[in-house]
């Protein structure tokens, strides 16, 4: 019964896999608003009722990709809280570059003119109310426009830098842009070595 379990999850994910691929393929071409389920379960060679067993619609499948990027972001942004809170970016930034670079071809289309600007509005929102938060544990106190100022700067150069690195399909290693990353940070913001 284990065994049948494992094959099913292993079809499961494959069959996922191979609908994300053609999704992928598909918003590189055009908005998600513009793909229908018929041309994506064509794009992934699979029939419609396939689909229709994990997901409502194309919205419905984009979110639930985004739910679990958000997932894993949620998990490394807390396995690391006790490292931002003594200034050791970089091991939290290496995390996230390995992240965006296991999922390059989402995170490039996300962020694309195709890609879905929820995903980026959840993202700011995300971010704002992580950055803030962690700064209040670092005792940095800021009023709420130089809070912004500051917040704007290192998560919309970090954005600039992540869509720079995949739209390159990135050459550089995780431990590089995120050294990289780090030390951009460490040159325009609160934190100094």
């Amino acid at each position: 019964m284990e065994s049948t379990i494992k094959k099913e999850d292993r079809r499961v994910r494959r069959t996922k896999k191979l609908l994300t691929q053609a999704l992928t393929e598909l918003m590189q071409q055009k908005q998600i608003k513009d793909i229908t389920v018929t041309e994506l379960t064509e794009k992934a060679d699979m029939n419609r009722g396939t689909f229709y067993l994990y997901y409502r619609d194309v919205f419905d499948m984009v979110e639930k990709i985004e739910d679990d990027m958000f997932s894993a972001l949620d998990r490394i942004i807390a396995l690391h809280s006790a490292d931002v809170a003594e200034y050791q970016t970089r091991p939290i930034l290496t995390d996230l570059f390995t992240l965006i670079e296991e999922n390059q071809e989402m995170c490039r289309v996300l962020l694309s003119a195709n890609g879905d600007m929820n995903f980026l509005h959840r993202l700011n929102g995300v971010l704002h109310d992580k950055c803030r938060n962690i700064w209040a544990e670092l005792r940095i106190h800021l009023d709420d426009s130089v809070f912004d100022y500051y917040y704007s700067f290192a998560v919309f150069g970090c954005a600039g830098l992540i869509r720079a690195w995949v739209n390159r399909s990135c050459p550089e290693s995780a431990e590089e842009m995120a050294k990289l990353a780090d030390t951009m940070l460490r040159q325009g913001s609160l934190i100094t070595s």
